[in-house]
């Protein structure tokens, strides 16, 4: 009985007069849906409904009361551990709903019952019971329950907070941000629905002074039911050197959090409003650098992820905190990668780690093509993913502190987020040859630019025509005709060999260039 309650869906959208296919992200105040695209990439957004409660029931009472035109939608269920495996199949069979009738009956949802129900309403009449069964049932059960659990059941399960008890003028003049604008972006839904926005270029007013700054919200019910609007402010770094919530981080847990966001293991940490000490997982919010728990108690664990099952053994790693490695796993779609697997706190759950994804079939294409293509792949895939993580919402800068490791002074932290040149001297490449770097914000590109030399005016800053060379072959793993044979780094504008040993080494190299393929032997591999 107790796991039946634990199952829960998502309800699948299909509006009959135009095929467009979405599922449910969110609930209004009277009940009725917000709907996100039915695409993987949403997964996260997707409302879950307990499959024994009643929130479907009342779901759609007040769909049919609300809709002009209700009978316009079909709507179907899939278990949310399955969402990964059959979300694309689902869309394909609703492409076609008639033709694989039979094959939907299992997953679509008869409301007929329901609009009889509000018929009945509309009419002056005592509607019927949906289900007496299930109702009777339902009563025994509660008769069997302990009073806490009763007053659970009669919250009618998940309910989307409330935002008629948000002081929306309070909050504007405090913070800067608007009703209107948080809806437009989504980020309203989010909040409305116990997450955390985006980031969002507020104007906070502090001793009656209004700031920029970038920053995420999320909401909380006080005592007394009102509910007030949370503040995720932008930290420089995570401070791990202070004692958080009753626990000290050691040096190897400062390393794991700095480097994959992710404590790594269980830790006990105090309860805010109790004091309890509660076994906790541990992460820093990528967005904010705020440091954030989990309780370990409340982490669900899929034995799925994607279509790939995880062992026993797997599982007992992630739920340990402890990262998974070189999973290898497929989605619906049919895409694999290797990836690493780890619980994290801001998402309630297992995360693919940032940075330790790599395509299987990408992977495949890179051995069979040319040096030279592969790393050039590779660096642009690497350049696509910067610009993601450079700007906020609005495409401005996001504030950084350094640049390889070199420290800004306040100045040049502004300097970098008016757009100027910041200059940084007795800096060295990757290679440890020295050097003097100009950093800028494109903002064009949506990232920053370093070069050897100061950007000349009305130009794209990048790397000098004196240092282009360098720059290519020592730290982007390009190949230049004249030094390819050269094993030591390039120095500044070097663009061939500079002395006897790397001329005789670029000669060796040109000479095995234009020796003959050696003949194969019968049967052996083509080249």
């Amino acid at each position: 009985m107790n796991k039946k309650k634990d199952e829960k869906d998502v309800l699948i959208v299909r509006d009959e007069q135009t095929g467009e296919i979405s599922v449910v992200s969110s609930l209004s105040r009277d009940g009725t849906p917000k709907t996100k695209p039915a695409k993987l990439e949403n997964s996260p957004d997707f409302l879950h409904f307990d499959r024994g409660g009643d929130v479907l029931d009342n779901f759609f009472t007040n769909f049919f009361r609300q809709y002009k035109e209700p009978s316009r939608f079909g709507f179907y269920r899939l278990a949310a551990d399955k969402v990964d495996a059959l979300l694309d199949v689902m869309k394909d069979l609703l492409k076609d709903p008639e033709a694989n009738k039979e094959v939907l009956a299992a997953h679509k949802i008869d409301t007929s019952e329901y609009e009889k129900k509000v018929q009945q309403e509309k009419n002056g009449q005592e509607p019927e019971n949906i289900n007496n069964q299930k109702q009777e049932k339902e009563m025994e059960q509660k008769q069997e329950q302990p009073a806490q659990t009763q007053a659970e059941g009669r919250r009618n399960g998940y309910q989307p907070l409330d935002e008629s008890k948000i002081n929306w003028p309070d909050m504007e003049k405090k913070w800067g941000i608007s009703r209107e604008a948080l809806q437009k972006s989504g980020d309203l839904d989010r909040m409305l629905n116990y997450g955390k926005s985006n980031l969002i270029a507020a104007q906070p007013t502090f001793d009656g002074e209004k700031y920029d700054m970038a920053m995420r919200f999320s909401l909380k019910t006080q005592q007394d039911g009102s509910i007030t609007i949370k503040p995720h402010f932008i930290r420089m770094e995570p401070n791990l050197n202070v004692e958080f919530r009753g626990y000290t981080f050691t040096d190897e847990d400062k390393k794991a959090l700095r480097t994959t966001g992710n404590l790594g293991h269980i830790a006990e940490v105090a309860n805010l409003e109790t004091g309890e000490m509660v076994p906790s997982y541990i992460s820093i919010d990528r967005k904010t650098n705020e440091i954030l728990t989990y309780p370990a108690s409340k982490l669900h664990l899929r034995d799925k992820i994607g279509t790939t099952p995880l062992t026993k053994e797997e599982q007992d790693i992630l739920k340990t905190g402890a990262p998974l490695p070189n999973k290898e796993v497929e989605l619906a779609n049919g895409r694999k990668f290797t990836v690493t697997l780890q619980v994290n706190a801001d998402q309630k759950g297992i995360e693919f780690v940032p940075g330790t994804s790599r395509s299987l079939e990408k992977t495949q294409e890179q051995t069979q093509a040319p040096a030279s293509e592969s790393r050039q792949q590779k660096a642009d895939g690497e350049e696509k993913k910067k610009r993601l993580d450079w700007t906020l919402e609005d495409g401005s800068p996001k504030p950084i502190t350094k640049w390889k490791s070199r420290e800004f002074d306040d100045q040049q932290k502004q300097d970098y987020l008016d757009g100027k040149v910041i200059k940084l001297e007795n800096m060295t490449d990757k290679e440890g040859q020295p050097c003097t770097l100009y950093v800028q914000f494109n903002k064009e590109k949506g990232r920053p630019y370093s070069s050897t030399t100061p950007p000349e005016p009305g130009k794209v800053l990048g790397p000098s025509n004196e240092s282009k060379t360098q720059v290519a072959v020592n730290n982007e793993g390009k190949t230049n005709e004249e030094t390819k044979g050269v094993k030591e780094p390039l120095q500044k504008g070097q663009v061939k060999p500079k002395d006897e040993k790397q001329k005789a080494q670029q000669e060796q190299a040109n000479g095995e260039d234009t020796k003959p393929a050696k003949k194969q032997k019968k049967g052996g591999p083509k080249l």
